[in-house]
């Protein structure tokens, strides 16, 4: 891989766990917001499948994170 191609995943796994913790921030509030007082107590099925769903992404886009941390730490990135 060269350093413009490493660079790009880099970038993009940043930009990946940027957008991965913003989704993750949402469905935590949607979640927050269906407890008393703000909702009626009640958690709907679709909230907590978003929230998984969002905090799957968050762990794998991490492990792509940790990932190219190690490969530049050990020496197979620049």
């Amino acid at each position: 891989m060269t350093a413009e191609q490493q660079s790009d995943e880099e970038t993009h796994a940043i930009e990946r766990m940027e957008q991965a913790h913003r989704r993750s921030q949402s469905a935590h509030v949607a979640l927050l917001n269906e407890f008393i007082p703000r909702g009626n107590g009640v958690l709907r099925q679709e909230t907590l499948d978003e929230h998984d769903a969002a905090e799957a992404e968050v762990r794998a886009a991490r492990a792509d994170m940790d990932r190219i941390a190690a490969e530049i730490r050990s020496g197979k990135r620049r």
